[in-house]
This record gives structure tokens, sequence and C-alpha cells, in this order.
């Protein structure tokens, strides 16, 4: 009944501020608590998005998802308001084909994206970017009457052709060409290169800034000046930062800071990422308080996720207990956090142990605005509707497996690297297999099973004791990359000898 009286108050009086309603709102959830997505689909007032991406954060590279270095207050600050995920996972252990997976609701196999961008990825046609018929989140909520808005990082199209305007933001600031910025350091590029690298890698739109303005603050102040001007209008605001992706560029004081704190049992010892991380906890801090600033906390859904697992290839973090980071199909490579505020239905300081996924985000934040999304394209989402779990954290999903599939550049098997070659896995349950191909460089078919209930860290590789449930999980991975027409192996193959 107070929601009834809130709408017909809305028609009576066409004056009345938006201020006013967000109070009248508030009163509702004040008074009925929780509310179930009916409820908010009814609100007059369609819930503002904010979904924050970070490039690179491993699953424990936050104070509450167990870092023994970092220090991130303000994301810890948002867990403690909603509902954080312990069992979320990328859609791919590397920054394009996940980026994709988010803005579509598909696994990137279906799109034919099975590397990841640059020389030597083996992809089906084009295959490196996001391909520019897909309806995007950000086109689903243009067309539901949300003001679109794509800061930082792309990675997943070209401007002109496949870049945040063309694929449905109304406005896009700070997007390069790039996978990372030339650097974090005023003028955002890489002084010490020239060429198509530089350029590509050099941050636009932030000329008027200085010496003193680390890119990941800047970030977060371009977040905080759009949502003051569009406060009076509903936005969905996709800010993806390049932190912590390499270049680890931080401020001294910063470095100083971590390598006081570094003890010789610390996991997580590099004082420059560390310091990175930081930056990137200050700017979602100042965006949080941007929202509390304008009076739209109660009436904006954030979202806090990352494209993928931490990198460790060169020290940058310790994804401890979880095996490998970036680039892996190991835990480390594909786990990752994952927390989701949305005032008056998710549960406060509430976690879940349910399995999901990068994709699923698309279908969910349709779901929680309303929007309707495109017949057409929709038809072959294969992201879940996550929004009976945002309500209660322990309901089940209609989803019996997770998949990933990765044919990566050759170089990775030129050095050897075969747990990073080419690799399909599918988490059933407790269960994960991992398949990974045959490669030219003499690596033979293998098979990799592990209880990640009783073996988290994946030590244990329990194949050859279980060869019947190896066998009924292979097929269920055959079939998986039958439905969505996953590029064969077999062809990639040969694309692999044609590269010198």
């Amino acid at each position: 009944m107070p929601i009834l009286l809130v709408c017909q108050c809305s028609r009576l009086f066409q004056p009345i501020s938006r201020t006013l309603l967000v109070l009248l709102n508030l009163f509702v959830v004040t008074s009925l608590g929780a509310v179930d997505s009916r409820s908010v689909e009814s609100s007059p007032i369609k819930p503002n998005v904010v979904l924050i991406l970070a490039d690179d954060l491993g699953y424990t590279d936050l104070g509450v998802m167990g870092s023994d270095l970092y220090q991130t207050p303000n994301i810890d600050g948002l867990a403690s308001q909603g509902l954080r995920f312990t069992n979320a996972h990328s859609s791919h252990p590397t920054c394009s084909p996940s980026r994709t997976a988010i803005m579509t609701g598909k696994y990137p196999a279906r799109l034919g994206i099975v590397g990841h961008g640059g020389r030597g990825t083996v992809t089906a046609g084009d295959g490196t970017f996001m391909p520019c018929e897909e309806y995007t989140m950000a086109e689903a909520l243009t067309d539901a009457g949300y003001t679109t808005c794509h800061i930082g990082k792309w990675h997943v199209g070209h401007e002109g052709t496949t870049g945040p305007k063309e694929q449905g933001f109304q406005f896009d600031i700070a997007s390069n060409e790039f996978c990372c910025p030339g650097s974090y350091i005023y003028p955002y590029r890489n002084k010490k290169k020239a060429g198509v690298q530089a350029e590509n890698s050099a941050v636009p739109d932030l000329q008027d800034r200085g010496p003193d303005d680390h890119l990941t603050e800047c970030l977060g102040d371009e977040a905080v000046k759009f949502i003051s001007s569009h406060k009076d209008e509903p936005f969905f605001l996709n800010l993806a930062y390049y932190a912590v992706h390499t270049p680890i560029e931080s401020e001294r004081d910063k470095v100083a800071k971590y390598k006081k704190l570094i003890t010789p049992d610390s996991r997580q010892r590099n004082a420059a990422y560390a310091g990175l991380v930081e930056h990137l906890d200050e700017s979602v801090g100042r965006v949080l308080k941007a929202i509390r600033d304008n009076g739209l906390e109660r009436n904006t859904i954030v979202i806090f996720f990352s494209d993928n697992g931490g990198e460790v290839t060169h020290g940058e973090t310790s994804n401890y207990p979880l095996r490998d980071g970036k680039v892996s199909q190991y835990l480390g490579g594909i786990r990752v956090p994952l927390i989701v505020k949305w005032p008056g239905v998710t549960p406060v300081g509430a976690t879940s142990e349910i399995p999901v996924i990068g994709h699923d985000l698309y279908p969910s934040i349709l779901q929680m605005v309303g929007a309707q999304g495109d017949t057409k394209h929709n038809a072959q989402i294969d992201g879940v509707d996550l929004t009976a779990v945002f309500q209660d954290p322990a309901s089940q999903l209609d989803r019996q497996a997770l998949h990933w599939l990765r044919y990566p550049v050759v170089f990775h098997y030129r050095k050897g690297e075969r747990k990073r070659g080419p690799v399909g896995t599918i988490i059933k349950g407790n269960w994960k297999l991992m398949e990974f191909f045959p490669t030219p460089h003499g690596q033979d078919r293998s098979f990799e099973l592990y209880n990640l209930r009783e073996d988290i860290s994946e030590q244990e590789n329990v194949a050859a004791a279980n060869p019947e449930l190896v066998t009924e999980l292979h097929q269920e991975m055959i079939r998986w990359r039958e439905s969505v027409d996953a590029p064969e192996y077999e062809m990639a193959f040969k694309e692999y000898e044609k590269i010198p």
C-alpha cells in the first residue's frame, strides 16, 4: 500500500522533486524492511546502477577477502553494507573476453573469443573484441531510459567502430585503445616509447590534470562529476579502472608505507602493488561518498567486481590459497571478488557461497532495473539472473556447471608454460576438471581433476583415481562446446602452425 501511495502522489504532483520521492521510498523501505525485486520494479524511480570493475584484482587482494598486506577500508565498507560472494568467477582468465562477457551476458566462446587480444591469438573470425552487432548492457539500459556513461578501460573494441559510444554508452571518458595505461603518472602515457603502442596506451580526456594526480584518482573524480551532473535522472555508470593492471605505479609515500608493513611472513610482498590497490580503494571511496552526498545512496545499486584473477607472473601479488593467477584456469586466474549492494534488497553484511560468473551480471542488472532487453539477442544469453540470490544468499540457481575455454597466444607454448596453454575447464558442484589440449610443442592431451571442497589450492590431481567421473565431466564439456558453437581446437592447431 505505501508504494501505491507513492506512485499516486507522483502522478498527482508532477512538480514533486526526485529527492522527495527518494525520501518517500526510503520511508517505505525502512518501514517494510527488505523488499523483493517485484517491489523494486514497481517503484516510480528507476534505481541508478554503478558497476565498478577493477582490472586484474586478485581474489584475496581486499582486506575483507583475506589480504595480509593491502588496506581497502572503503571497499570493505561496501561489503559490510551489502552482499559479498565467496565463490564468484570471471568468465575468462584474461581481460578482453571477460569484459565482453559482462557486456553481452554470453560466454566468450559463444562469440568465438577463446584467446586474448594480440598477435598469435587463435580466435574465430576477428574474434579479438566484442562483435559490434551484440546488444550490450549499455544499449539495453539506454533503451530503458537510462543515461549511460563509460569511464576508463574498454579493451573490447576500437573507437569509431566498436568503442563505448558505438556499443551503447552516451558518454565515454578516458578510454584508450590498449589493455592498460602507458602510465598512471601524468600525462598518463609511456614517455620511454613512441609509435602506435605509445599512442594506443595513452589515456585521453585528462589534459587538465597535473603531476600530483594519479590516474586512478582521476577516474574516480570523473565518476564524481558524472554522478553530480546526472543525479536527477536514472543513470548507469560503468566505472572500469585500469588499476591494478601493469604498469605497477603508485605514489612514493604509499610505497614507503607498505615497505614498512611487509614482514617475513607476508604472502603479498609487493609494496608498489599494495600502493596501487590503495589508490583504487581511495578512488572507490570518493565515488561512494559522491553517491551519499548527492542523496542517491538509497536508490543506487553498486556492484564491485574484477575482470580476472590477480597477476602473479612477476610477483605482482599472491592469490593464496588459490593456485596461480591471471591467464591460468586454476582458481587464482578465475576466482575474483564480487560485492553487490542493492539497498533494501541485499542483506547487510551477508555472504553467499553460490557459484556465480561474470556474464551473470547482464541479466541480473536488467532484472534489477526492470529493463526488457532485446528478445532477438537475449535468446542466447548464458548468464543467469541472480536477483533471487541477492535477496536470499542461500538461494539455489538452475544451473548445473560453469565452463571456460582458452586457446592462448603462442609464446606461452614457446616458453614451455604448459599449465597456461590451451585448456578447457568445467566446475560442477565440488568438482573441477581441466582438459589440457595437445600442442605443436610436444604437450600431450591430459586431464586434471580436483575436489574444490577439500582442495581449494588444487594441489592433488585425483583424475587417475576417478576415471568414470573424468569421462562424465569431459563429455559434459564437449556438449557445452557444441551448444555454444565454440571454435574447434583442431582448427586452432592448424592456425598455430602458420604462425612463425
